[in-house]
């Protein structure tokens, strides 16, 4: 579900950048064929100028004649050094195959194909170096009849191919003619997905501190911008991009890019971190897709096989899962996988992975991620979710994994998962609605149609036993609710689907707690007529109620287990108010209790507790914490060791102004009314 766009369509019409590579085996005149092209050396290192070998990755700026702007990475092509060869494939647009004509096709020339190929290039033509040490044209012609048939059934088939001498210059016209060619035919990369910029290079720079390098493979990078590298989760700024030693305000997909950045140190970098934006992708030890066991293999891919994994500038080791087939894949079969990985590592569905076998190394596989961060099995029925989740049409991809998900999602969750950027996803999620695939329940929360219906169905199972279960209970809180119906996960996303069924009616809510619509708890003639034993007990005790539930329920004559429940139901309908934990009043009480005090102020003016004690006519036990309780109300006010009530100060609750005198049986009410939302 990758988009693709048409070549040279850049968003101002402009020749968009591109980046060549080479590739090919060791000592057939790669980088003497780019120094002829650029002018640039790309041996940097002194090892590889003592030795005559690229070691590592090269990099040179390049304009095509009619004036397209490139960049050129050289890769080594000794089979030692295979492992940075694949860290500069992930960048390349189209890739120059490098053939000494003095020995034609080569082991590390099959390899090179590989890589290409499992990695996705598709675009390509072949150079026959060194004709000017052949005498013979008819070597000449067997060797490209040799290499023809290394190519066929590849990308590369039917490619141009052009013989070139680079020292003497010639046939690099004919040459730049086809790169020339070819180009035209390269899409663009993707402008306008998440900046993505696989490092594959660190280093330092006097008076500027830490810089990366690599190639933009999609979005863009400005200056000033904040990024974060993983993996490692390090922040950074951009003080400063460059492009081929340029300084420039903003880098595009497709460009060499070198990166200054401040707020890390380089020795916390690394090849095969990515520049990412903040909140975007995110590193992961799984990965699952379709797989190819190269024909070439040494031997069968098995279950839980170690392995080299490359995916961008990284490597990292891992083990196979293999999904289906599940027996040994022979070589030259294809299926599905999924990796246990032993490092994390950035990668996106859609992107190209290569595996080689752990010891000793060879390219033996590799394929194209369709899920991360999952750990798939067997049992999961993989082929057919995996499969759709790749599909060509991103509006189907989508779909497919509201469909899996089978609760509702966020669209910023959908964009991490994709490596997509939030509009694309909502264009695609719209899509999929208009096509009965998708439903959104606002607030950028979308689920699957069938998913919603079965979830609706297992609300009214849920609510009815738990009813059933819990006839004193006003409902099920949240979180509790959710788990129910196994729809958790993100809190946005279960919030949305809870207010999604309050606005069809399909659920109620009482303050915290949701329940069916029309249920009311403790509604049977047996609940009512133990709500009324137990608050007589509390009545006829007035100011000097049960010190615990336990003696409340014995003097009710109710089971202990029951009493809780019943206390609490009869607080929520207001008939007794909790002034401390294990102490409650009926109103009634409380507003006599105001009124003993008002009655003591006006005697004494502010009074103590003591005092209080004595009019109220209890002990010290209960005069404190509904001395406290007054406090909490606001009906009172401390001040040292005696206290005011208070005449007409505001309700906590929003009740309004209190008289200095209250008529029986009206303080301390509750609002009961249900369906308050749920952001209170």
């Amino acid at each position: 579900m990758i988009p693709t766009a048409e070549p040279h369509a850049g968003p101002s019409g402009g020749l968009l950048p591109f980046v060549i590579g080479t590739a090919g085996h060791v000592d057939h005149g790669k980088t003497t064929l780019v120094r002829a092209l650029t002018g640039v050396d790309t041996d940097r290192l002194q090892e590889e100028k003592r030795r005559g070998i690229s070691i590592d990755l090269g990099f040179a700026p390049f304009r095509l004649p009619g004036g397209r702007p490139a960049a050129i990475v050289d890769v080594p092509g000794h089979e030692r050094f295979i492992h940075n060869m694949v860290a500069g494939v992930h960048g390349m647009d189209l890739v120059l195959l490098v053939v000494a004509a003095d020995e034609g096709v080569m082991p590390q020339t099959v390899e090179h194909l590989d890589i290409l190929e499992l990695l996705g290039v598709r675009h390509g033509l072949i150079a026959m170096t060194k004709v000017d040490t052949v005498d013979d044209p008819a070597w000449l012609d067997l060797v490209e009849e040799d290499i023809r048939a290394a190519l066929r059934g590849t990308f590369l088939e039917g490619a141009p191919l052009v013989r070139v001498a680079p020292p003497a210059g010639t046939g690099l016209d004919r040459l730049l003619a086809a790169l020339e060619e070819a180009a035209a035919r390269v899409p663009v990369r993707d402008a306008g997905g998440l900046p993505r910029l696989p490092i594959d290079r660190v280093f330092t720079v006097t008076g500027f501190g830490t810089v990366v390098t690599g190639t933009l493979v999609s979005g863009t990078l400005e200056a000033g911008q904040r990024v974060v590298i993983e993996p490692g989760g390090r922040e950074a700024r951009i003080r400063q991009l460059q492009v081929h030693g340029r300084a420039v305000e903003r880098a595009v997909a497709g460009q060499r890019v070198a990166v200054n950045l401040a707020g890390v140190d380089h020795h916390h970098l690394q090849r095969g971190q990515v520049v990412l934006q903040p909140g975007t992708l995110a590193a992961t030890t799984w990965l699952a897709g379709r797989a190819r066991w190269l024909p070439r293999a040494p031997w069968p891919l098995r279950h839980q096989e170690r392995v080299r994994v490359h995916a961008g500038a990284a490597e990292v080791l891992g083990r196979v899962r293999l999904l289906e087939p599940a027996r040994p894949w022979a070589p030259g079969e294809e299926g599905w996988v999924a990796i246990r990985l032993e490092a994390p590592l950035v990668v996106a569905p859609g992107d190209r992975f290569l595996l080689r076998t752990y010891s000793p190394p060879h390219t033996a596989g590799g394929g194209i991620v369709a899920d991360t961060g999952r750990p798939w099995t067997r049992r999961q029925r993989p082929a057919r979710w995996l499969d759709a989740f790749l599909a060509d049409e991103p509006a189907r991809a989508l779909a497919a994994r509201l469909a899996w998900a089978g609760r509702p999602v966020t669209v910023a969750g959908l964009a991490r998962e994709t490596g997509q950027p939030v509009p694309r996803v909502e264009a695609w999620l719209q899509a999929a609605r208009r096509a009965g695939e998708a439903r959104s329940l606002g607030q950028g929360v979308w689920i699957d149609p069938a998913a919603l219906d079965r979830l609706a169905g297992r609300l009214a199972e849920v609510l009815h036993a738990y009813h059933q279960e819990h006839p004193l209970d006003r409902g099920m809180r949240r979180d509790a609710l959710l788990h129910a119906l196994q729809a958790g996960g993100d809190p946005a996303a279960g919030q949305a689907l809870l207010e999604h069924w309050l606005a069809e009616g399909r659920l109620a809510l009482d303050e915290d707690r949701f329940h069916r619509p029309g249920w009311r708890p403790g509604g049977d003639p047996g609940v009512e007529a133990r709500l009324e034993r137990l608050e007589a007990v509390y009545r006829e005790a007035h100011l000097a109620p049960p010190d615990r539930p336990e003696a409340a329920a014995a003097a009710a004559g109710l089971p202990e287990q029951e009493v809780a429940a019943l206390l609490a139901l009869l607080e929520h309908r207001g008939r007794l108010v909790r002034v401390a934990p294990g102490l409650w009043l009926t109103p009634a009480a409380l507003a006599d209790a105001r009124n003993r005090l008002a009655d003591l102020q006006q005697r004494v003016g502010p009074f103590t507790v003591a005092e209080a004690r004595d009019a109220l006519g209890v002990t010290r036990k209960w005069a404190l914490p509904l001395l406290e309780y007054f406090d909490r109300r606001r009906w009172t006010r401390r001040d040292g060791d005696r206290r005011q009530l208070l005449v007409g100060p505001a309700d906590e609750d929003g009740g309004g102004p209190v008289p200095a005198r209250v008529p029986p049986g009206t303080g301390g009410q509750r609002d009961p009314s249900p369906n308050r939302g749920l952001n209170r």
